[in-house]
């Protein structure tokens, strides 16, 4: 398995969900993605102040996270543009998919904080889960101020991602993940390869502060809404789709 690589982008990104909206509402998906890109740019369609500002966030953040992944996500998202909660977990799940760090973040300290029974997440359990990253040599040494911004970042990502909650004091959410959120990810996890067993026990529902019993309810929502039929017994998992795309599993889902 290839290691994550860990960069500061959410410093500079963050959730980016109005971006996220807007790239997706403009997108063409009868045009290729360098075409849409460029039309995108050239004509400054997320009305930001520079070119270097606006190509952050294009081509550094929405890109990756979006367009890189294949025609079916955004072709998905579009589908899910006029339901704000399912929109935010499918964006969620592809930017933390592309920004490893948020992931670590989310399914490491947060979720092990949230088990333990604390009701909050502060900047300085932030820096110091940084600080201890980077003591083990998986993060770089960066400067306080540095970890600080990367720290704050993943914070206010959080927030947006609906896991947080607070301005200053960051509290932990009820967690929840719509069935359209969750067929959206369990596709997803599909199309890159995931075993029955794999989407049931992936660390990615920590995302969502979700432990297994709250996977297999899911799993259950989801067999009753028709997306899939899903059979356990003990460890042995069984996930048969009834959909051919993940289009089609948020369609089904609705």
């Amino acid at each position: 398995m290839t290691a994550p690589v860990f960069t500061v982008n959410i410093q500079k990104g963050g959730a980016l969900l109005a971006d996220a909206r807007r790239l997706v509402d403009l997108w063409d998906i009868e045009a290729s993605p360098k075409v849409n890109l460029r039309r995108i740019a050239d004509e400054n369609l997320l009305g930001k102040a520079t070119r270097r500002r606006l190509d952050d966030i294009l081509l550094r953040s929405l890109a990756p996270r979006f367009v890189a992944p294949g025609p079916q996500v955004i072709v998905a998202l579009k589908t899910l543009l006029s339901d704000h909660r399912a929109f935010t977990e499918a964006a969620y799940f592809e930017t933390a998919r592309d920004e490893a760090l948020l992931g670590a973040f989310a399914e490491g300290p947060c979720f092990g904080w949230y088990e333990s029974g604390r009701s909050r997440v502060t900047i300085d359990d932030t820096t110091a889960w940084l600080g201890e990253q980077a003591a083990a040599g998986i993060l770089p040494e960066w400067s306080p101020t540095v970890r600080t911004k990367v720290g704050r970042g993943l914070l206010a990502a959080l927030r947006d991602f609906l896991i947080l909650d607070g301005a200053t004091i960051k509290r932990f959410v009820p967690p929840h993940l719509s069935l359209r959120g969750f067929a959206y990810v369990a596709f997803r996890l599909h199309e890159q390869g995931a075993s029955s067993t794999k989407i049931a026990t992936s660390l990615v529902w920590r995302h969502w502060l979700l432990g297994a019993e709250r996977v297999d309810d899911l799993l259950r929502q989801a067999a009753r809404a028709g997306i899939l039929t899903y059979g356990s017994a003990g460890t042995a998992v069984r996930i048969d789709w009834h959909v051919g795309s993940v289009e089609d599993a948020i369609r089904v889902a609705a």
